[in-house]
């Protein structure tokens, strides 16, 4: 098959129709066709692109103290080390909140501390003022209902007999030993005796301090249990006094009486009156502190609000 001619534009050479150039002028033949332009390669899919690293809230499980460390990430638990991993300023602490960047394999890339920005401490703040808020009517609710003389007095009651001298003993001149209304209770409940008194430990007041505590709350049954007895709690702190200062008595009483039947075996009759003199040092020895005064006023008002109440409720 033969070449097709074609004329050349300028001169009017005949020229091969696949010639690009005329041979006498050298001008481009117009009827060759640029060469097609091969179409781009289309893009990778998304999938096959690398994720960008991704950040992450977290919560440390577990220190690097003994080996890597656990992270709480969205659920997971990953691990990371102190020296691969770590880029905080402090050691990493169990229950520190973290941010974590993660790798397109979602493995831990870093881990950084979170500081306590203002904004959220700012939401701490307002958190508690809210509870603060909603809490606070309810407490002066029941204030109301109690009575602030009420709780001045139980307040008056419980530091008196915790932690003020309800009795002193004055061992020798110059030395005296205090002891608080538990104290007693301790030796009480040890089955201690006087002698022992200087030794005191700390011990158990078992039952009697058990009985304390009831008798120390007792004037808030009123407000609590709708009764017509209730308000006999007023009266618990002074049955409580009356009844362990009886007890006291009792205690010294026996003391007394076996120390002279102890002197009449070994000496007859002629010795009561120095086992009377050994017992009247010993209760010269012993002295009411400023708690008992205390609790006991405090104990008189709470009985005389326990009365009226009673005959408000007849």
């Amino acid at each position: 098959m033969s070449a097709v001619l074609v004329n050349c534009t300028s001169c009017g050479q005949s020229l091969a129709e696949s010639s690009r150039f005329c041979d006498e002028c050298g001008t481009p033949n117009a009827t060759v066709q640029a060469a097609p332009v091969a179409p781009a390669a289309p893009a990778a899919p998304a999938a096959v692109q690398a994720a960008a690293p991704a950040t992450v809230r977290g919560t440390i499980m577990r220190d690097t103290n003994a080996g890597p460390g656990l992270i709480l990430v969205n659920g997971a638990k990953k691990t990371f080390t102190l020296e691969q991993h770590w880029l905080g300023a402090m050691a990493p602490q169990v229950q520190m909140t973290v941010d974590v960047t993660l790798d397109a394999q979602g493995e831990v890339s870093s881990v950084v501390p979170v500081n306590t920005s203002a904004e959220d401490l700012e939401k701490v703040k307002d958190m508690a003022k809210k509870a603060l808020d909603g809490g606070a009517p309810v407490v002066m609710a029941y204030v109301d209902r109690i009575g602030k003389p009420v709780l001045a007095a139980m307040f008056a009651v419980i530091v008196s007999w915790i932690w003020l001298p309800a009795v002193s003993v004055t061992i020798m001149a110059g030395m005296k030993q205090s002891a608080t209304l538990f104290d007693v209770l301790r030796l009480a409940n040890a089955g201690a005796s006087l002698e022992n008194f200087g030794q005191m430990g700390g011990g158990s007041s078992g039952l009697y301090g058990f009985i304390c505590v009831l008798a120390m709350f007792a004037p808030l049954l009123p407000t609590f249990l709708k009764h017509k007895y209730a308000p006999l709690g007023y009266c618990a702190p002074l049955a409580f006094l009356l009844l362990t200062g009886l007890g006291i008595y009792m205690k010294i009483h026996e003391m007394a009486n076996a120390a002279r039947n102890s002197m009449r075996s070994f000496g007859g009759k002629g010795l009561d009156d120095m086992a009377d003199a050994m017992m009247q040092q010993i209760s010269n020895a012993l002295s009411i502190g400023f708690g008992t005064y205390l609790s006991l006023a405090a104990a008189l008002f709470l009985a005389w609000c326990g009365a009226k109440a009673m005959l408000k409720s007849r």
